[in-house]
């Protein structure tokens, strides 16, 4: 990143003359360009820019922290005064425990580009509309789909991370994702259905992963399941097993396993926005959370999954953590800031900041390990019930304790075979109790990687994009409904 070295080099010096003990300098370059094909209009086209720069400066065990555009010299010595003055007022008769620091050594200097195939960037807008246009007119060829919008995003994070110590961090991340609602107009009413997830699926990677998603072919499914819809039932009110297919389950993950063991929320330090946990800290190793069939694990190394990252934004390096494995609460999301803060043993980090702003307690990417078996399988398992697919909303409280979701489509199941469609379906229920009714993973050929590209958390806002692998899975007691 040009011109990083010596406005890090002028932050160093001016924060070691206002009595750091140690300076960070993190620049951040973040690029989206957004495609959009839908109503008569010709593509839409979106681009955005940002560039920002934090100051972090560490003083007698406390952490000031500035952050802002990129703009010239001066603007960093601003940033680099401000955060100094804000570490010697937290430091001020600070009695918390100091943040971890690595063991002193040589510096470190890596560097890590995320592999990409078709640089999305280097496309025309008309390139990227292409397969778009494609997907709409085979969702509209479809009769009685009345309407239908076709989307596709390229994300680019560039990040310098630079230490007074000597450390040098070069991370460039590409993602890309694709994503459409197709709408029909029945008997019933209006519905949407949308593939491959409501919100799009993003991975990591070049817009080869758009070719790969298949879009012309989702949508054709996704009108045809749009005009059953207008026609079908509402979901029946009731409790009973359902199967919850992998998109659904994605949000499930998010809401009621991700969140939950995020380390500061269970210290208390979201309670203003985002909440807190009904987890503790003398759960782990103790805690059923779920039934001995559920396995999940962060693992930000292993695949391309958008929550993927060699190391976070404390420079920590990252590994695959175990959360919960068969069922026992093993494991919490954390960071170097907020384990010494608890007094915990250093873990691989999962710190991450929006733009250059101070890093939180993120999720990389929190999966549901495979089982065995197919779709077909957990259906014969279950004889009656429901299949619930594809998110449409939902809430949570601020604990994460009682959860509602809304659905696009649900299936009325008999004897292991799908035999009606239904509309608008819901459940409700508790996370525990909803966990430990799991009694069934399907394996490895109907797992999937899913992503949330609008995790919101902290004081000011930050948006983080995280990854879930799922398969769907099969639940013996679930409350449901219709949100209609």
């Amino acid at each position: 990143m040009k011109g990083a070295e010596p406005l890090a080099g002028a932050a160093f010096s001016t924060a070691a003359r206002l009595g750091a003990d140690r300076t960070v300098v993190q620049l951040v370059r973040t690029t989206v360009e957004d495609t959009v094909v839908g109503a008569d209009s010709a593509p839409g086209h979106e681009r955005s820019d940002r560039f920002e720069i934090a100051v972090r400066v560490h003083r007698d065990g406390a952490v000031g922290v500035a952050d802002g555009p990129l703009l010239d010299r001066h603007s960093v010595l601003d940033l680099t005064e401000r955060a100094a003055e804000l570490a010697r007022a937290s430091g001020a008769g600070r009695s918390v425990r100091p943040a971890q620091r690595p063991a002193p050594g040589n510096p470190q200097e890596r560097v890590y580009r995320s592999p990409v195939a078709i640089d999305p960037f280097s496309l025309s807008p008309g390139e990227r509309a292409e397969p778009l246009r494609e997907a709409r007119a085979r969702a509209l060829a479809v009769a009685g789909c009345t309407h239908a919008v076709v989307r596709a995003s390229a994300y680019r994070r560039e990040s310098m991370l630079l230490s007074s110590d000597g450390d040098r961090h070069h991370l460039e991340s590409t993602q890309t994702g694709g994503w459409l609602t197709a709408a029909a107009d029945g008997p019933s009413g209006p519905a949407t259905r949308s593939y491959p997830d409501r919100t799009g699926r993003h991975d990591m990677g070049g817009w080869e992963h758009v070719h790969g998603l298949d879009l012309p072919g989702g949508a054709e499914r996704a009108a045809r399941e749009a005009v059953l819809l207008s026609r079908a039932k509402p979901c029946p009110s009731g409790t009973g097993p359902a199967v919850i297919d992998s998109s659904q389950l994605t949000l499930q993950i998010h809401e009621s396993i991700g969140h939950p063991l995020e380390l500061d929320r269970i210290l208390g330090w979201e309670l203003d926005y985002a909440g807190g946990s009904f987890v503790g800290l003398t759960d782990v190793g103790h805690l059923a959370y779920a039934s001995d069939q559920v396995t999940v694990v962060a693992d930000p190394v292993s695949g391309r999954g958008v929550g993927s990252m060699p190391w976070d934004d404390e420079g920590t390096p990252t590994a695959v953590t175990p959360l919960i494995d068969r069922g026992l609460l093993v494991g919490l999301l954390s960071s170097t800031t907020s384990t010494a803060a608890a007094g915990l043993p250093s873990a691989p980090g999962s710190a991450r900041t929006e733009g250059a702003g101070l890093p939180l307690v993120r999720m990389t990417n929190i999966n549901l390990q495979p089982g065995s078996g197919s779709l077909g399988d957990l259906l014969s398992d279950m004889g009656d019930g429901l299949l619930i697919s594809g998110n449409q909303s939902f809430s949570i409280d601020d604990d994460r304790d009682r959860f509602h979701f809304s659905c696009e489509l649900a299936w009325r199941v008999r004897g292991g075979r799908l035999v009606e469609p239904l509309r608008a379906p819901r459940y409700h229920g508790r996370t525990l109790d909803f966990w430990r009714s799991c009694q069934r993973v399907a394996g490895a050929e109907e797992w999937a990687m899913h992503s949330v590209t609008f995790c919101m958390k902290g004081n000011p806002i930050q948006t983080a994009r995280v990854g879930h692998g799922a398969a769907p899975a099969l639940f013996s007691e679930v409350s449901y409904g219709s949100w209609e």
